[in-house]
């Protein structure tokens, strides 16, 4: 455990923070590959949406709290419902996960993810899922080492305009 780091349930009160932690996630995405774009109009406006996200019972998040008001990462997590057939239909997904640069590798998330499973089960969940830029070697090597295997890769393809 890192002493003086507190493992917590976020509150409403640690949005501007929880904020701060969103767009430096997407800034680091973008730096790592020229795909990854975020719209930062929506980034900006992250105060607002993750109100919501705090309001609703099918999300939770977790925050790691260096007390004198900063946070130094967060983990975000749903339930997700498969319609088309997939068994399980209910399981897990991790919709962001960030620590600072100088927090990495201090087993911050391990304790966070501890926290999330034990809501998962709650809502029995057995499978948790997560995605993870195909660029991001210290994300993927850090999943990999917390139990997370490779299943499935994701493609994707740009759509020029058709020209008349």
């Amino acid at each position: 455990m890192v002493p003086d780091i507190e493992i917590r349930p976020a509150r409403l009160s640690d949005i501007p923070e929880m904020a701060r932690l969103v767009a430096a996630l997407a800034a680091y995405e973008e730096a790592l590959d020229e795909r990854a774009r975020y719209d930062w109009d929506e980034i900006r406006d992250a105060p607002s949406w993750l109100r919501v996200v705090l309001s609703r019972d099918h999300h939770a998040v977790w925050v790691a709290d260096s007390g004198k008001g900063l946070l130094v990462g967060h983990l975000w997590v749903r339930l997700y419902r498969r319609r088309e057939g997939g068994v399980p239909a209910l399981s897990g997904y991790i919709s962001q996960a960030f620590l600072e640069d100088a927090w990495r590798g201090k087993g911050l998330m391990k304790l966070m993810l501890g926290d999330a499973y034990q809501w998962f089960r709650a809502q029995n969940v057995t499978v948790v899922t997560l995605s993870v830029l195909h660029r991001n070697w210290l994300g993927a090597t850090a999943w990999h080492r917390l139990g997370f295997a490779d299943w499935r890769e994701e493609r994707r393809l740009e759509l020029r305009p058709k020209r008349s």
